[in-house]
């Protein structure tokens, strides 16, 4: 049974799912008064922000040596929401392999929270929630 929380105005929720493994439940999150955006890269993502207006992001921490100078995919992410969007809140799903790279990034910008994989749905859903208050 879900808890019901009190969503204003259908807030918007964007999910960023590059290379997915956790359950995006989007019937659910609608169901609790959401409008469900699902984007599956993170160059098409930064182009929508402006349109969309997302209340919650919920996207995916990916580290590697293809980002070059970056920690990871999340940074663009970032920046654009430091300049126009920044009641936004972005729950961070990472591999445990990766979390100390993600501690990293934590202390330079503002994650409203990180998951760790697996991601139940249960646990997802109560994270946006959290993050969907006022």
């Amino acid at each position: 049974m879900d808890i019901v929380w009190v969503v204003s105005a259908m807030q918007v929720l964007l999910f960023i799912i590059e290379r997915g493994g956790y359950p995006v439940c989007a019937d659910r999150f609608s169901r609790l008064g959401y409008r469900v955006i699902i984007e599956r890269s993170m160059r098409k993502a930064l182009a929508l922000l402006k349109s969309a207006s997302p209340d919650v992001v919920v996207a995916e921490f990916n580290f590697g040596p293809r980002y070059g100078d970056r920690i990871s995919n999340l940074e663009p992410l970032f920046a654009r929401i430091e300049t126009g969007f920044r009641a936004t809140r972005v729950i961070a799903l990472a591999d445990a392999e990766y979390w100390h790279h993600l501690d990293t990034l934590r202390k330079r910008f503002p994650i409203f929270d990180t998951l760790m994989h697996p991601v139940t749905e249960d646990r997802l859903v109560d994270c946006v929630n959290r993050a969907a208050q006022p």
